[in-house]
């Protein structure tokens, strides 16, 4: 398997309806990884594999089948320490190319889960492999161990929500 960098387009109307599906195997390079830490803010980005395959399913549409690995670092958002995840995703994702012709996109359904339209022909493996990452990876990622509640500056002490008024009420 290759190792490559973020720069990588496909056209997709390279890959017809008669032609084998096209294989995409890949493990993304230190300088790619890095790329996607500072874009999301992530301590770090690991071990990206994708693997998967594309192929013309009908007039201006393709189909892409396989999975993303991926081990990420991430702040915990109770205490800033850091929290390992690995994502294993499934990806199943559709690509219409937009035309003039509404009646194609409409026989597609558009406005079904994972249906991407596409302005160009060309599919930026960047940007896909960033969402995927960016939409996949725990949102406010937490220690097991960390406490479901945490009181900001007031040392853990657990004050009573009514005390305030109790003391204006004297």
């Amino acid at each position: 398997m290759q190792s490559f960098n973020l720069c990588k387009n496909i056209d997709l109307l390279s890959i017809d309806r008669d032609m084998p599906p096209f294989f995409l195997e890949l493990v993304l390079d230190i300088d790619s990884c890095s790329h996607l830490q500072k874009r999301f803010d992530f301590i770090e980005v690991s071990n990206v594999i994708l693997s998967a395959k594309i192929k013309k399913i009908s007039r201006d549409c393709w189909e892409l089948k396989g999975n993303l690995v991926a081990q990420i670092t991430q702040k915990c958002v109770v205490t800033c320490k850091p929290v390992k995840e690995k994502l294993e995703i499934n990806l199943e994702e559709r690509y219409v190319l937009q035309t003039d012709c509404a009646s194609i996109i409409a026989e597609i359904d558009i406005g079904a889960p994972n249906v991407e339209v596409l302005e160009t022909n060309i599919l930026d493996i960047n940007e896909f492999i960033a969402q995927i990452i960016g939409v996949e990876a725990e949102s406010f990622p937490k220690l097991h161990s960390a406490s479901d509640t945490y009181f900001f500056e007031s040392k853990h002490i657990k004050e009573n929500p009514f005390a305030k008024l109790a003391s204006l009420k004297k």
